[in-house]
Order: C-alpha cells, then sequence, then structure tokens
C-alpha cells in the first residue's frame, strides 16, 4: 500500500470508513472553490491529493463491505452504502475538475466567481492583525465555528498552508484564514481580525 504523509490510512470499519469519505469530500469542495476564488495553486494541489486519498478510502469500503456482508438482508444494506459512496466520488471528481481548472491557468469566466460568492455560504479570505484577540489563541479555545458561524477550513502561514486544521492549531499575527460562512459572519470574523472587535463572543 502507498504511503501518505499527511493523510496514512489505517483500516476501519465500514461506519468510520463511509464518514472519513464524507468529510474528506466536504473538504475538496471547499477547497476547491477556495483555489478558484483565489487563484491558489497549492490549494488545487491539495485537493488532488485528498482526490487520491479518498479513491484509496473508496476502495476500502468495498472490501470491508464485502467482507461485512453476510446474509442477503446485509448486502442489500451493504449496496446502499455503496451507491453512496459512488455518489461521494463523483463529488471530489468534480472538486477535482475545478482544481485541475486553477493548474492549468484557464481563465475562469466571472460568473462562476458570482456563482460561489452568490450562495448563502461563501468561502472568505481574513488576514489575521497583530492587534487582533486571535493571535496566540488555538482553534479549540476561539471556537470559530460557534462564536463567529465561520468553519477555518485552512490556514495559510507565510508560504506554509495547514489544511483541516485541528484545534490545538494556534493562529498567530498575519497568519491568513480561509472559512466558510455566510457574509455576515465573515464581516464579523474580519472586524475580529483586524483588531476591531476585541470580544469573540460565544454566546
Amino acid at each position: 500500500m502507498e504511503e501518505w504523509d499527511e493523510y496514512e490510512y489505517k483500516p476501519k470499519n465500514v461506519k468510520e470508513i463511509f464518514i472519513e469519505m464524507k468529510n474528506t469530500a466536504e473538504l475538496m469542495v471547499d477547497l476547491a472553490y477556495s483555489s478558484v476564488l483565489f487563484g491558489e495553486e497549492e490549494i488545487a494541489e491539495e485537493v488532488l491529493e485528498l482526490e487520491e486519498y479518498l479513491d484509496l478510502l473508496n476502495y476500502h469500503l468495498m472490501v470491508h463491505a464485502v467482507l461485512a456482508a453476510r446474509s442477503p438482508k446485509e448486502a442489500e444494506q451493504i449496496t446502499s452504502i455503496l451507491q453512496m459512496a459512488h455518489s461521494i466520488d463523483d463529488i471530489s471528481n468534480a472538486a477535482a475538475d475545478l482544481a485541475k481548472m486553477v493548474l492549468d491557468g484557464l481563465e475562469l469566466h466571472p460568473v462562476i466567481k458570482e456563482a460561489i460568492l452568490g450562495s448563502e455560504e461563501i468561502i472568505g479570505k481574513v488576514i489575521v492583525s497583530p492587534d487582533s484577540i486571535l493571535v496566540g489563541k488555538t482553534l479549540e479555545e476561539l471556537d470559530l465555528a460557534s462564536s463567529t458561524g465561520v468553519w477555518i477550513i485552512a490556514i495559510r502561514r507565510g508560504k506554509r498552508w495547514i489544511f483541516a486544521p485541528e484545534g490545538d492549531v494556534k493562529i498567530f499575527a498575519h497568519d491568513v484564514l480561509i472559512g466558510r460562512g455566510t457574509q455576515t459572519s465573515m464581516d464579523y470574523l474580519k472586524e475580529i481580525a483586524r483588531g476591531i472587535i476585541k470580544v469573540v463572543s460565544n454566546e
């Protein structure tokens, strides 16, 4: 089996693999939209790496599913999981196609970006000021999804990217946060990141 630096796979049960596939596909879509909006090739490359990882998960799901089916009824239930997994794989392939457009340097029509930005949830970029209360705190401490309504999907720190950051990741001055949320929640986070709002409320 191929070695993975960041996305090393360890065998799990069908349910855990399926959840991992769903979460990976969701991250791919968010990152693919981000790569299109901001023209970031590194994000696009990450999407393609995640596509390979999801293909690996899909393979192991099929193997586990076949082994788990011990009766016609169980086989029927497994079939529905495999059908859903196939749909998730289709979503990941579509996200990868978006990423390839960025890597190929294709000029995107303004309508594409308008469509992405026109949805209820958008992808936004936030730059953290040295004066911001975010500096020096971990994502777990801040709980930005609850306190601001923005889910952080990636952080750019200088030339380094942190994708799907864990709760123990600390925010530093000049970090660039890539998040998903409504326009209102994104604007709120920007005010906090600029140091204009000094208190983050979880209420």
